[in-house]
């Protein structure tokens, strides 16, 4: 395609968008080019590249063959080399790598004629090769080549004739050949060029107008087939000779026929005998009711709106039905008299719901008050038990795995409670994680504690869902009514509640009856909350530290530290005295990170001051390995007082280690480098595969078997087990509660490692541990 000289065509660049190119005489001798996309240049410099470096390669050999010496050879090589590595550079831009491969090709044609000694033969080297400077489309490349041609035929002909042409034949002659034949090739490398250009833009405009053309034709369709597919109707489409072309999901569903199934079948497929023309088209179309069959065979009516489907030309190609169904308008009356049988059932299903809990299918808080008080009404000779149970720790099941784990617990615990009371008692949920129980015509207060307490046992059996395992137990408060109790329903659920109370700030598991100084139990128990908070900020905790002694050198490696609580108003407080409360209320989480902050404080002094390395032992609540944080927590206080957290111990009761919740928080825990030790080992039921699994650095030998290491050999069984199973498991095993020399001496020769107790050393404040630390003298001989 061509226009004539001056005139202007339009283009689409790189990012698409329309640029004019001037038509002059120069524009139509030398084409502008274009640029390529990147794979397309590649490929075309890649296959330049190769060319250019078989030629590189045959320079030398060439050159050998012509009787030239090697560093002759290396001379004439080293041009076109150096611009055949120029070329391949990566970081070079592309403009400069086409045009140095260029320039290569030229040379090498170059240094052949050279080497040739200016045979005429050797010259149509550079005819073969000027074409391959056209790949890249672009104008420097070509005119590059084209004048390097030029320049070496004319002026280096000129200078030095030999180095271009043969000796016996007249230089100016030659040139003017050459380069007759050099702009006849160029020409025709322009035509082609030119010729290629025009029909791309030509083929682009065409393929352009025709994409958005047919882009336009996409989103109507698509906008159509989105209402087509979605749509809750049957939409169908068919040939005039009845075969099904296309079949919607309400169709499908319509029907029952998959569309894999019906396209290209007749569509008396889905009628019901109606005599149907030889062509679809010339049928009435509108809106009728028509008899549909589906693929059950089962009839039904439906109301189908016909329409002719045409070409651009007019001429009806098909049909297109949409078909809806309206059984159910014919049979309002069946369906009304179906509607009333179902509200029947809903009013009896309602009547259930409302005396029973909707998810675990238990007795709910009416149906519970009805119970209760049939039986209350012939309480003066009747005994009755109402147990109220509250489960622990339920709240963290939603918090980590959602409400539908919550509810499968739930469902869990009311089949358990059910299967532990007398078919004739009354399992009730009155909402949560409370649950009621009454037993009616019960023969006392033991009998009544026994099934407690058989509650309890079948809460703490794990429940499973999906790959998790929950362990959730409970405290349960119970009360009892008397010959002449006048208490209704709800001071006998207070009375309950207020013993479940009691039971969890016992510490939970727990069972406990209703008395009446009860109240006066609370409240004191109340008080000492207040007053435990306050002693948290207060500044009224304590720590001592009692020595834990290498039992081979006799010298102090470690502490354990031990809260005390120093009131004003109720003096020095044992553990035992407030740390149930606070575990119940969750004030002991305050307390945890109290300890360990004061107990890093303390180490970081005693470095200060000079003293030995020790290990600092603290214990913490069971509850901070569920929870997750008490990594975080150690983390914290090590950082902030510069302590290495390798010289940190938590102390962790065996019973809590066995349990699945804690072996996340121990393994959390040891990645910082703090080390785990189980407490009071041989009071629990772990077991010696769990002991293998969780990362533990040492054993400790629970007081009470220490104690029996006075009464002989036998006695020392446990403690032997533990020392030998430390040894297999390669733990270090320590000793609490040594209290008298034998049971020291037995220890050792036992092998245990260390020990603590009051024969080694009592709890004591921190300058005490200095000064003992400080003398240097050992608490016990070494062995």
């Amino acid at each position: 395609m061509t226009q004539p000289a001056g005139s202007t065509s339009t283009l689409q660049d790189d990012g698409g968008a329309p640029r004019t190119r001037p038509r002059g005489p120069v524009a139509l001798s030398l084409p502008r080019g274009r640029t390529m996309p990147p794979e397309q240049w590649s490929a075309h410099h890649a296959f330049v590249l190769r060319t250019l470096a078989v030629l590189v390669a045959a320079v030398p050999a060439y050159a050998l063959v012509r009787g030239h010496d090697l560093v002759s050879a290396a001379l004439h090589t080293a041009p076109p080399a150096l611009l055949a590595l120029l070329a391949w550079a990566p970081g070079v831009g592309r403009d400069a790598r086409a045009a140095a491969a260029a320039l290569g090709l030229m040379t090498t044609a170059a240094v052949g004629v050279q080497l040739s000694g200016g045979a005429t033969e050797a010259h149509f080297l550079f005819f073969a090769l000027l074409p391959l400077a056209a790949l890249y489309a672009a104008r420097a490349p070509f005119l590059l080549a084209i004048a390097f041609v030029g320049v070496h035929h004319f002026a280096l002909g000129t200078l030095v004739p030999h180095a271009v042409f043969e000796h016996d034949v007249a230089p100016l002659p030659m040139a003017a050949l050459h380069a007759a034949f050099v702009l006849l090739e160029s020409w025709a490398c322009l035509v082609a060029w030119r010729r290629f250009d025009d029909r791309r833009e030509h083929v682009e405009a065409l393929v352009a107008e025709r994409t958005a053309e047919l882009a336009a034709q996409r989103d109507e369709l698509a906008g159509l087939a989105a209402v087509v597919q979605s749509t809750d109707d049957a939409v169908v489409t068919a040939t005039p000779d009845g075969r099904i072309t296309s079949w919607n999901p309400g169709a499908e569903r319509l029907y029952g026929w998959p569309a894999a199934e019906v396209l290209g079948r007749h569509v008396s497929l889905v009628g019901t005998g109606q005599e149907l023309p030889a062509d679809l088209t010339t049928m009435p179309t509108g809106t009728m009711e028509r008899r549909q069959r589906r693929r059950d065979g089962a009839p039904f009516d439906a109301l189908v709106t016909l329409s002719v489907v045409r070409g651009q030309d007019g001429t009806a190609t098909g049909v297109a039905a949409i078909v809806r169904d309206i059984t159910g308008r014919k049979r309002s009356e069946a369906q009304a008299h179906a509607t009333a049988r179902q509200l029947e059932q809903q009013a009896g299903e309602l009547a259930r719901m409302a005396l029973h809990d909707p998810l675990t299918g238990l007795a709910n808080r009416a149906l519970m008050q009805d119970r209760l008080e049939h039986a209350l009404a012939d309480r003066r000779v009747r005994r009755h038990a109402v147990l109220l149970l509250d489960l622990d720790d339920f709240k963290a099941v939603n918090d980590v795995c959602g409400h539908e784990a919550g509810d499968a617990v739930l469902t869990a615990v009311a089949r358990r409670l059910e299967s532990s009371v007398r078919p004739a008692d009354t399992v009730a949920r009155l909402g949560g994680d409370e649950f009621v129980v009454l037993m009616e015509d019960v023969e006392g207060r033991r009998d009544v504690v026994t099934v407690a307490e058989r509650l309890l046992r079948a809460l703490r059996e794990p429940v499973a869902w999906g790959d998790e395992r929950f362990t959730v137990g409970g405290s349960v408060g119970v009360t009892l009514t008397d010959a002449g109790d006048r208490r209704g329903m709800d001071d006998l659920l207070r009375d309950a509640d207020l013993a479940m109370y009691v039971a969890k700030s016992g510490g939970k598991n727990r069972v406990r009856v209703f008395e009446r100084g009860m109240r006066e139990e609370v409240a004191a128990q109340d008080e000492l909350v207040r007053d435990l908070r306050r002693a948290v900020d207060g500044g009224e905790l304590r720590l001592l530290y009692q020595p834990q002694v290498d039992l081979r050198t006799g010298a102090v490696t470690g502490v354990e530290a031990l809260v005390r609580w120093q009131s004003p108003g109720r003096g020095l407080v044992e553990p035992s005295g407030f740390l149930p409360a606070a575990e119940a209320t969750g004030i002991v989480d305050a307390i945890d990170d109290w300890v360990i902050g004061e107990a890093c404080a303390q180490l970081r002094s005693w470095d200060a001051a000079g003293l030995p390395e020790l290990r600092m032992a603290v214990n913490v609540s069971p509850r901070r390995l569920a929870t997750g944080d008490l990594a975080a927590s150690l983390a914290a206080a090590a950082r902030a007082t510069g302590v290495d957290p390798g010289r940190l111990e938590i102390e962790v009761p065996e019973a809590v280690a066995a349990g699945p919740d804690a072996a996340a928080g121990i393994r959390e825990v040891r990645a910082l480098g703090v080390h785990v030790a189980i407490d009071d080992f041989g009071t629990g039921s772990s077991s010696l595969a769990r002991l293998r699994e969780l990362p533990l650095d040492r054993l400790k030998i629970d007081p009470s078997s220490v104690a029996l290491l006075a009464e002989g050999a036998a006695g020392g069984s446990l403690a032997r087990a533990v020392v030998a199973l430390g040894d297999s498991l390669d733990l270090e095993v320590v000793a609490e509660g040594v209290e008298q020399p034998g049971q020291l001496a037995a220890l050792r020769a036992l092998g245990c490692g260390a020990a603590q107790g009051h024969l080694l050393g009592s709890p004591a404040p921190a300058a005490d541990v200095a000064c003992l630390v400080r003398t240097g003298r050992p608490l016990v001989g070494a062995a």
